[in-house]
């Protein structure tokens, strides 16, 4: 049975999901095998990750209503106690490993870098792949075409670079693909994408180059190559120059 992706969506769930890999690389990095130098910056990237995305980041975003509040109560306030700002200061950072080179840019795309690396190595089997999390869960398979949902989709039109382009947003549903057509003018129906990533963007120009012009899009599921449901309804864009 296919897998749905094992990095999740779910941004709250992020955090716990780098922790837990940190935690479990350093158990299983020999049988692998990694070296030390990789599973000890595999654990510095993915502690720094689930700092950043958690603890910090909450911080932040608490941060700024406080300020808010506290400036209001200097504007407004009442009382004799003595009015101070508010002194941000971040929750306390992650030890890393002694051997681990210094975190930059890019962790999240060298832990799924690591991933792929990982799961070519000749000590993997699926109990480690799914004791480290880098496993999703079964995905249900697909409904036959003409059963169940059809895609849910919208289309806007954005400013491009001489005309405006459209950007198509849809969602998957546990899919493996959304096909896209489109009309315009008194044309036929024309087959313009098959995409696994939403959004994408239609940047053809224009029939005319001078004149605005109404697209239609429609979209279906497809799955193992083949069409998995029906066309959804059509949706409208008036796309200018």
């Amino acid at each position: 049975m296919k897998h749905a992706d094992f990095y999740p969506d779910n941004k709250p769930a992020q955090p716990e999901w780098h922790n837990h890999f940190a935690s479990r690389i350093t158990v299983h990095g020999p049988a692998l095998p990694l070296t030390t130098d990789e599973v000890d910056n595999a654990v510095a990237d993915n502690l720094t990750l689930a700092y950043g995305l958690g603890n910090w980041i909450t911080n932040v975003r608490e941060y700024g209503p406080a300020c808010t509040a506290q400036l209001e109560d200097l504007r407004r306030g009442t009382g004799n106690g003595t009015f101070a700002f508010l002194t941000c200061v971040a929750p306390t950072a992650p030890t890393l490993p002694v051997g681990a080179d210094p975190v930059r840019p890019g962790a999240l795309q060298r832990t799924f870098d690591l991933v792929a690396i990982i799961k070519r190595k000749p000590g993997y089997t699926e109990t480690i792949g799914l004791d480290l999390g880098i496993i999703g869960p079964e995905a249900p398979p697909p409904p036959p075409a003409g059963e169940g949902p059809t895609p849910r989709i919208t289309v806007t039109a954005i400013a491009g670079d001489t005309f405006q382009y459209v950007r198509c947003k849809f969602i998957k549903d546990g899919h493996q693909n959304v096909a896209f057509q489109c009309r315009r003018g008194n044309g036929d129906w024309e087959d313009i994408v098959v995409s696994n990533k939403s959004p994408f963007i239609d940047n053809r120009p224009l029939l005319v180059s001078t004149q605005a012009e109404i697209r239609e899009f429609r979209a279906r599921f497809v799955d193992n190559n083949l069409p998995s449901s029906d066309w959804c309804a059509v949706v409208k864009v008036t796309v200018s120059p």
